[in-house]
């Protein structure tokens, strides 16, 4: 193969790999989201069941959204007794949001369902089939959540390394 094929080649893969990642993604987040909440609020109630607690302003960083758009979805999630909210006792000007014990049942439900889903969508795999898929699901982590030095990456955006991407918990690097 040619310096230009290998370029081209390279350049198909990660069309395919951009395409794969964003359709899984949308689909897996649509998954957990229920009749109780949309898949942005999901969203913000599996980053608050990974880091415990967060302010509006860094809720509205994760999800790329104003604050006053993050405001209102945290009204909605705090009215239906999803999320509550406390005083930073270090920073009193600060809010600090957390999730109720309503909140980690939704969290846990939509987990349930989108690894409910993956099972559909991969039970029907051969022996070999599935074993490329372990294999080719390992060299995704090491490709793209790992750093050259083989260490896991982590973004404050995506949640760390079991955050980034699809996840069952809710995360997902956009």
């Amino acid at each position: 193969m040619t310096s230009g094929d290998a370029e081209e080649r390279i350049d198909e893969v990660i069309a395919d790999l951009h395409q794969v990642l964003l359709a899984s993604s949308r689909r897996l987040r649509s998954r957990a989201a229920t009749d109780a909440v949309s898949v942005a609020q999901f969203a913000v109630l599996a980053y608050l069941r990974r880091e415990g607690e967060a302010t509006p302003g860094r809720l509205a960083e994760f999800e790329r959204v104003s604050p006053p758009v993050m405001t209102r979805m945290i009204g909605r999630l705090e009215a239906d007794g999803l999320i509550a909210r406390r005083q930073d006792t270090q920073d009193r000007r600060q809010i600090l949001l957390a999730l109720t014990e309503s909140g980690r049942e939704v969290v846990a439900e939509g987990r349930r369902a989108r690894s409910t889903w993956l099972r559909e969508r991969i039970s029907h795999l051969s022996t070999d089939e599935l074993e490329a898929l372990d294999e080719s699901v390992r060299t995704l982590r090491s490709v793209l959540l790992e750093s050259p030095s083989g260490t896991p990456t982590s973004s404050p955006l995506d949640g760390g390394p079991e955050g980034s991407g699809p996840s069952p918990d809710g995360a997902a690097a956009r």
